[in-house]
Formats: structure tokens, C-alpha cells, sequence
């Protein structure tokens, strides 16, 4: 049996170091208690990250990027694990909660509370100023964002410069490695040290397995400690919390280890995703798809269930989407510098589970699109190859099966438009999830109630996406970070008046 190799002990102990854990971290210690930090992942310091795609993946990614949903046709679901989290592998893209989903968060799930608006609204005015927020510049935005705004304009569609939280961006390009110069201000250059100048303590390679909960009321976390090469197990940990624990360990992982710790009800139910599918064009001039902002254009278009966006990629990733093989791939890619990609995520309805995989570390994840999904996948995939011929592709690649590999007239869009779209037919990738541990006022419908502590469990809260009860259709981290805000210094206030 693994040895006990780290005790620790502190008022609040934090289940992960992403958007959710990092911005509790940040207010709780800011309002002066003690604070531990757990992160399953290695602190990455960014001047050590490897430049070369494939080796930041692997060392900043789960399972190298290559985590899956289950079932017949899965796609992967790509997480950080580093401190920081996801954030650290991101574009920062920043949106604020969209005024439906709150009101249907107030009016539905009695969340007023919570998102109440001028409350919001406030948090998420500290979080812009501390992290930097601002529309991306052009002079920094890239070709391949460039070719879209003026494609968007061509055809009257409603796009915008991407807010990021990268005001002294250069555009290199590198948010997927870390970003060179620190500018993109993920939780591991900001929040993470912020919360430790305030006398947080971290802990990384701790890989929580289930709360310790006696008499009703969480007391600690329990987990194992990694070995840095392997990640296998080498020893065990248990930190005890006075006050209180916070699990945001993202929207897969925080249900295991509810459920481990004996949670039940809806407890890994309601699984939301917010998937995409990519595009490549081919100009006949260069578009130099390497250089610019990674992410730094939008074409939202929620009230057709979807959003575009540009997507800058090194030149190893890109050239996994061209055609063919052989001689003729390998000719594609003398013209590498030629192209552009456009990816369109698709706000889905349908609903999926998480569970602790059966006799293993590992979490089961079920999502399948329903048909309506996979229409409105359809119609956004079609979107973009008219954007594309709009913007002077001389040829575009939709990696859609079933239909010609190579489109190069626009009237070729229909075959897109009329095919009967399969989750075969595509490849489909999530980073936004929701749901697994909604938030409610009625416990019969919930896991947390508006404060973010569980029903069933005092003392034990859920600070991430798993809380949020529908798919906003928009990148979570902003409303994910301003949500903890509030709930976190309310929780702060309560332990001070406590003591």
C-alpha cells in the first residue's frame, strides 16, 4: 500500500488550479484566510514549455489530447493538466454571460442570487482590469483572421474582433505552447501566484480521489501523489480543510470525484458540450496561418445555434487537415503557407453522463449530438465554405465524408447543405463543457444551490463549469471566473463573520 507522503491543513482547500480554482484561490486568500491548492499537473513555467507542438501537448494536456468521449463515434475533449489548468492551453477568449442565459439561469433554475446583474456585472469588471481584457488588434490579428472579417463583411454577417485576455499581445501564434512572452494572462502567470504572494500554498501532482466527509460536512481531500515522469502513483496525500472544500477540477473530473466521495443524484447528469469542426481554405496568395493571434476573429451567430471562429495553428497541426496522401498530400503541402482554417462550434442540446470508469483512475464519458445538432453542425460547416470561397479560396477542404474531399466552386456548398450529416461523417473536438453538477435552488433538480455548496454535504463546493445548468453557447472561462468571484467572496465574508 502507497505510503502517506504529504499531510497539509488549512481553512479552505482548492480541487484544481483552471479558471474556477485559480479565481477562488485569488479571493479567498486575497480576503486573508489560509489556503491550499491541489493541481494533478506539473507547474509548467512558461520560459521551460516545449516550442514544438506535439511536446507541449503532451506535457500540458490530458493524455496528450487524445481524452475521448465513449461510444460508437468519440471525439476528443481537450483539457489542461498543468497548473492553470485549461487556461494555460487557450486563446483567453473572453465573453460575458449572454442576457438569455442569465435570465433563463434566474428564471428556471432560481439562480438570482448568483448572477443577479449589477453584482456580475461588477465582477466582471475587476476580472478585465486585473487580467488585461481587449478587443484584438488588427495589426496583430493574422491573415487567417483578417481573410474572415473580410468575408464576414462580403456576405452581412455579424462578425467582431475576439475580447481576449491578452492586451500586450504580439501575435506569435504560441497560445497552445504558452504564450512566450506571458502576455495572455492565464491563471498560472496570474491568479496562481497572485493567490500564493497571499500566502496560498500549492501542491501539484496531487491527484484528488474523494472527500473526506464526516457528520454531514466536508473535512478534507484524499488522493494520491504522482511521480513527475510517469504520473503513476507514488505515494498518498490528505489535506484537511477547517472550513471548507472547493472542487473545480473542470466538468469531467469534479463529478468522479463527487461520486467517489458518495454524491449521488444528478451528481455526472446533464453533460453539455460545445463542440467543433474545421474548415481548411486554400488562396491563392499567402495567408501565413502561423503568424498572428491564435484566435483573434468571431462570427457569432447564436440565435442559429452556433459560432465561427478563426483558428491560427502551427504548421504540424494544419497539416494534418489537408487531403489526401501520399505524393498528392505531400504536394499539398509545398503550398503550406497558403492556407486558412476556420472552426465552427456548435451550441448542442443533447445531454451526456459522467462516471468513475469502472476499475480504473479513469472517467466515462456519453454524449451523443442529437440529430438537431448535427443540422445546425451542418448548416455551420456550410457557413464557412461559403466564408471561404467569399474570402478568394481557390479550393476548400471540409473533411466531411460522403462528399468530394476537394470543393473549388461555391455552387459545390449544397452537397454540404443537402447531406444527411452522421457523427461519422465528421471529426468533431470539445474544450467547452457544462453541466455534471448543476446549480439550483431546488435541491430535487441540483446538486449545489445558488452559494455553490452542495445540498446534500455542508461545507463541500463546486467552483467551475460543472455548476452552470445549460450550454451558454459561448467560451466559458470569463462567466466560469465571475461566477466564482461572487460566490467566493460571499463564502469569505461567512468564514470572517465565522471566526
Amino acid at each position: 500500500m502507497a505510503r502517506l507522503m504529504l499531510e497539509d491543513e488549512a481553512d479552505f482547500v482548492v480541487v484544481g488550479t483552471g479558471a474556477g480554482g485559480a479565481t477562488a484561490a485569488r479571493v479567498l486568500a486575497g480576503a486573508g484566510h489560509s489556503l491550499i491548492m491541489l493541481e494533478e499537473g506539473p507547474l509548467l513555467k512558461t520560459a521551460e514549455r516545449p516550442k514544438e507542438l506535439i511536446h507541449a501537448m503532451r506535457r500540458a494536456m490530458r493524455d496528450f489530447g487524445t481524452f475521448t468521449t465513449r461510444g460508437m463515434h468519440p471525439f476528443p475533449l481537450l483539457q489542461g493538466r498543468c497548473v492553470g489548468g485549461s487556461t494555460a492551453i487557450n486563446s483567453g477568449i473572453i465573453w460575458r454571460t449572454p442576457e438569455d442565459v442569465r435570465r433563463d439561469w434566474i428564471d428556471n433554475y432560481g439562480l438570482e442570487e448568483l448572477v443577479e446583474e449589477k453584482g456580475l456585472d461588477r465582477a466582471f469588471d475587476i476580472i478585465e482590469d486585473e487580467l488585461g481584457v481587449v478587443e484584438t488588434a488588427e495589426e496583430i490579428s493574422g491573415n487567417n483572421a483578417l481573410r474572415m472579417k473580410m468575408a464576414a463583411q462580403k456576405l452581412g454577417l455579424p462578425g467582431k474582433a475576439m475580447a481576449r485576455n491578452a492586451k500586450d499581445c504580439e501575435g506569435r501564434g504560441e497560445c497552445l505552447q504558452g504564450c512566450p512572452g506571458e502576455a495572455r494572462q492565464s491563471m498560472d502567470v496570474s491568479y496562481i501566484p497572485r493567490a500564493m504572494r497571499d500566502g496560498a500554498r500549492l501542491h501539484t501532482l496531487c491527484r484528488a480521489m474523494k472527500v473526506r466527509i464526516e457528520n454531514g460536512r466536508a473535512v478534507g481531500v484524499e488522493g494520491l501523489v504522482l511521480d513527475r515522469d510517469t504520473r503513476k502513483p507514488v505515494g498518498k496525500f490528505f489535506v484537511r480543510a477547517r472550513r471548507g472544500v472547493i472542487i473545480a477540477a473542470s466538468v469531467v473530473w469534479t463529478p468522479v470525484i463527487l461520486r467517489r466521495s458518495g454524491l449521488r443524484g444528478l451528481v455526472g447528469e446533464r453533460l453539455q458540450l460545445h463542440p467543433g469542426s474545421a474548415v481548411v481554405g486554400r488562396f491563392p496568395e499567402p495567408i501565413s496561418m502561423g503568424t498572428g493571434a491564435t484566435q483573434a476573429y468571431e462570427i457569432p451567430m447564436r440565435e442559429r445555434g452556433f459560432k465561427i471562429e478563426s483558428l491560427t495553428l502551427p504548421p504540424e497541426m494544419l497539416a494534418t487537415r489537408l487531403p489526401g496522401a501520399g505524393p498528392a498530400w505531400q504536394k499539398l503541402l509545398t503550398d503550406l503557407d497558403h492556407y486558412a482554417q476556420w472552426a465552427s462550434i456548435v451550441r448542442m442540446k443533447a445531454h451526456g453522463t459522467v462516471r468513475p470508469a469502472f476499475a480504473s483512475h479513469d472517467a466515462d464519458v456519453r454524449f451523443t449530438p442529437l440529430d438537431r445538432d448535427l443540422k445546425v453542425m451542418r448548416e455551420a460547416l456550410a457557413t464557412i465554405a461559403k466564408l471561404m470561397f467569399a474570402a478568394g479560396a481557390t479550393e476548400v477542404y471540409p473533411g466531411i465524408a460522403r462528399i468530394p474531399q476537394v470543393l473549388t466552386d461555391p455552387s459545390q456548398v449544397r452537397l454540404i447543405e443537402e447531406l444527411d450529416l452522421t457523427t461519422a461523417d465528421i471529426h468533431m473536438m470539445c474544450s467547452h463543457l457544462f453541466g455534471t453538477a448543476v446549480a439550483g435552488r431546488d435541491a430535487a433538480t441540483s446538486v449545489v444551490g445558488p452559494d455553490l455548496q452542495a445540498h446534500d454535504v455542508r461545507d463541500l463546493y463546486v467552483m467551475d463549469a460543472s455548476v452552470f445548468p445549460t450550454n451558454m453557447g459561448v467560451n466559458p472561462q470569463h462567466t466560469i471566473m465571475a461566477l466564482v468571484w461572487r460566490a467566493a467572496e460571499r463564502l469569505a465574508e461567512r468564514a470572517r463573520a465565522a471566526a
